[in-house]
């Protein structure tokens, strides 16, 4: 069997259509179809149960699926393995990574290990809310949350704090003793699911829930240090977002004696459960880790 035209089947289950399988690759899609064609020639038998809308596998596809996935992910470690023996680093890593800390520190990051390994292609995708890795051909996600699913591969940097900013004059204006007298209107905060939002502040001995009209909401976490440094409010933020402001002067923190709970409160490194990663997505794992402990407690 052609390992092409097995990767190409098993592309297709996991695109879950022959144009979407197309579009990942960047062919047309009679091309997809005619690889298809001929890897159900070559074994005899039908793969897929195929409509305009939808793909089904048959016993046999199921089959062939589950070993190719296999076939598919040794080459690609062997692949590796040779690379690592002639210290050069190949291959393609796909990365999901939050937009706050992916867009004031990640980034850079990238473009380091882009010149420590010229010859790994990298895919970056900015979002907060990836969960399904493998269905949206992700290899590496960084993520804030309070739990993982258990079907992955978490390596837990340690803990996030996050906790109540303001700008300095903003503060200086607006001493609040407690986090119940910030009144409505003031709050930045992440989105809630409608027009009122709660959030959770905690200290050492109690738990308070802020019911609240936030001014500013977006999950985009720049936008809300952005709004906080111009002066419109109490933002609700990680810690590292304001390490450097916080270090210079330029942002004080409200209430210091109280964190805000509920919007994760550990930085992970997540993977696929793969036993043998390709290479160069166990290099860029390790080169993360190191560089992201920094950003945790």
């Amino acid at each position: 069997m052609d390992i092409n035209l097995i990767r190409n089947f098993v592309e297709v289950v996991d695109a879950c259509s022959l144009s979407e399988a197309a579009r990942r690759r960047d062919v047309t899609r009679s091309k997809v179809s005619k690889e298809l064609k001929a890897l159900e020639a070559s074994l005899g038998t039908r793969l897929l149960h195929r409509s305009t809308r939808s793909i089904a596998l048959t016993e046999a596809g199921e089959v062939l699926y589950q070993h190719g996935r296999n076939i598919i992910e040794q080459v690609e470690a062997a692949r590796g393995s040779i690379d690592a023996l002639q210290h050069e680093v190949t291959g393609t890593v796909r990365l999901s990574i939050p937009t706050g800390l992916g867009e004031l520190y990640l980034a850079e990051m990238l473009l380091e290990f882009r010149k420590l390994h010229p010859q790994v292609r990298i895919r970056v995708l900015f979002s907060n809310r990836v969960s399904d890795l493998m269905g949206a051909e992700i290899d590496i996600a960084v993520r804030v949350a309070s739990a993982v699913n258990e079907q992955l591969v978490a390596r837990d940097l340690g803990a996030v704090e996050t906790a109540l900013y303001a700008s300095r004059d903003f503060a200086r204006a607006h001493r609040f003793r407690q986090p119940a007298d910030i009144p409505h209107g003031v709050l930045l905060t992440p989105p809630g699911d409608g027009k009122t939002y709660t959030i959770t502040v905690s200290n050492h001995s109690q738990d308070i829930q802020l019911h609240c009209e936030p001014y500013v909401t977006s999950e985009h976490f720049p936008f809300l240090k952005h709004s906080m440094m111009a002066g419109c409010g109490v933002a609700a933020l990680p810690r590292y977002m304001v390490i450097d402001e916080l270090r210079a002067g330029t942002v004080q923190r409200v209430c210091p004696d109280w964190r805000v709970s509920g919007l994760g409160d550990r930085l992970y490194i997540i993977t696929l459960a793969n036993r043998r990663p390709p290479h160069a997505v166990k290099v860029m794992t390790e080169f993360l880790q190191a560089r992201l402990r920094r950003f945790a407690e």
